[in-house]
């Protein structure tokens, strides 16, 4: 959990907004068409951080087209999310959906 140490050549998305108490940070590292590592910040519930460290785990190793088939149901269910934390799974699906669309961070 939390954002790269170094997150050049990483890509990032987000979702949600710290004001309405849901933002979702994700960090992909990208390699041959495949996700070698994936980080979330999350700044929600700790559902939402529950289903983060799920989704984590589940991304890393995948293909990009299996991560792309990733959907906020999907993570509801396998995390056995609350109905009224549903909404969480949402964003984490937004953000990466956003991380997944990213050019990967440059050098500064």
């Amino acid at each position: 959990m939390g954002s790269p140490d170094d997150p050049v050549g990483w890509q990032h998305g987000v979702a949600g907004s710290v004001r309405d108490n849901r933002r979702i940070d994700c960090w992909l590292e990208v390699v041959d068409g495949g996700i070698r590592a994936a980080r979330f910040e999350v700044f929600a519930s700790d559902e939402a951080r529950r289903a983060a460290v799920w989704t984590v785990q589940w991304l890393q190793g995948q293909a990009i087209a299996q991560a792309e088939g990733l959907t906020g149901l999907g993570i509801a269910e396998a995390t056995n999310l609350p109905d009224a934390s549903r909404s969480d799974a949402l964003c984490i699906e937004d953000a990466l959906r956003a991380a997944l669309a990213a050019p990967p961070t440059e050098g500064g």
